[in-house]
C-alpha cells in the first residue's frame, strides 16, 4: 500500500498547468479530473479521469515539465504521492524502474509530436517547437536561452514540415533578431519574446482570412 497526503479540489480548480514542474503524482480517490492540452481556442481535452485512476507520474519518472494541464471537473479527493515514495517503490524492482523510464521518454517524444501536428500553421508549429524545447531543456546564457543539439532534421520530423521550409522559418526568426544560430545550437532571446511572436503570427493569419 502506497501512503501519501490527501488533497481536495473544487470544480474548476487547476491542479497543475502544462509546462509546470512536478514532483508528485496523484491517485483519484473520488471525483473527476480533466486532462487538457493547449489554451483558449486551442484547448483540447485528452481524458476525463475518475475514481481509481492515477496521473502525473511521468513528471517524477523523468523530471520533465507537465505535458498537460489537470483541472477538477467535480469535487475531488486525491492521494498525493511524492517523488521519494514513488521511486523507493520502483527501486524494489530495477527492471520495472528501467522499463518505466524508457517508456516515459518514448511517450514524451510522441506527445511532443502530437502537440505539434495539432497546430495548422507550419510557421507556428516551428515556433511552438522551439518554445517547448527552450522550456524543457534550455540553458540560461548571457544572450538568452540556449538550446543545444539543435537539428533541422529532428525539427522537420516532429513538426511534419519539409526540412527546407523549416530552415526558412528559422532563418526568418534569425533575421527578426529573435534567435541566433551557434554551431549545432540556437540561442533565443527569451520565451516571452517568442510567445509574443507566436501571438502575432496567429493574429496575422486570423485577419488575413477576413
Amino acid at each position: 500500500m502506497v501512503e501519501g497526503m490527501e488533497k481536495k479540489l473544487n470544480p474548476g480548480d487547476v491542479l497543475f498547468k502544462e509546462g509546470d514542474r512536478g514532483s508528485v503524482m496523484y491517485l483519484i480517490r473520488e471525483g473527476k479530473i480533466k486532462i487538457t492540452k493547449g489554451a483558449g481556442d486551442e484547448e483540447r481535452t485528452l481524458a476525463v479521469l475518475k475514481d481509481g485512476d492515477f496521473f502525473g507520474e511521468m513528471a517524477i519518472i523523468d523530471g520533465s515539465p507537465r505535458s498537460a494541464s489537470a483541472i477538477a471537473v467535480t469535487p475531488a479527493s486525491l492521494l498525493v504521492i511524492d517523488e521519494e515514495t514513488f521511486k523507493t517503490k520502483l527501486k524494489e524492482n530495477p527492471l520495472i524502474e528501467y522499463v518505466l523510464g524508457t517508456l516515459a521518454k518514448r511517450l514524451r517524444t510522441a506527445d511532443e509530436q502530437i502537440k505539434m501536428l495539432t497546430i495548422k500553421s507550419e510557421e507556428r508549429r516551428v515556433v511552438a517547437f522551439i518554445i517547448t524545447k527552450a522550456k524543457e531543456s534550455g540553458n540560461t546564457v548571457d544572450e538568452g536561452i540556449e538550446i543545444s543539439a539543435f537539428s533541422y532534421e529532428v525539427l522537420a520530423h516532429i513538426t511534419g514540415i519539409d526540412e527546407n521550409k523549416v530552415r526558412n522559418y528559422v532563418q526568418k526568426l534569425e533575421q527578426a533578431n529573435l534567435l541566433r544560430q551557434k554551431g549545432d545550437s540556437i540561442v533565443i532571446k527569451g520565451i516571452e519574446v517568442l510567445d509574443e511572436y507566436l501571438r502575432y503570427i496567429a493574429l496575422k493569419e486570423k485577419f488575413e482570412r477576413i
